[in-house]
């Protein structure tokens, strides 16, 4: 889980503008991205400290960090023929707007 906001039809996570969700009350929420939501993108909107990779035979295993998390790391599983710089320090993705769940942050009901 990460602390984010939706402001101005957009959810926001530690400053940058995440995805479009228009329709949604400004406000604090909780975010949840499942491991199968993210896209490497080196221009995504979305950026996480890389700590390390795991290849998985199919699939990779892209362990980050991020300033807004309530957890120690989270998992980004990306398929295989995609490439992470292991020599960066920050990776960056885009989202699947069906794979980001947003939760008020108050009465953590689902917005």
């Amino acid at each position: 889980m990460l602390e984010g906001e939706l402001r101005d039809g957009w959810l926001r996570i530690g400053g940058e503008n995440v995805l479009e969700m228009q329709g949604k009350a400004d406000g604090p929420v909780w975010v949840g991205i499942r491991p199968e939501g993210f896209i490497l993108d080196e221009n995504g909107p979305f950026t996480c400290r890389l700590e390390r990779v795991e290849v998985m035979g199919r699939d990779v295993s892209v362990v980050c960090t991020h300033e807004k998390m309530t957890g120690r790391n989270m998992r980004a599983i990306i398929p295989a023929e995609h490439q992470v710089d292991t020599g960066k320090t920050d990776v960056r993705f885009r989202l699947k707007p069906a794979k980001v769940f947003v939760f008020d942050r108050e009465s953590e009901a689902r917005r």
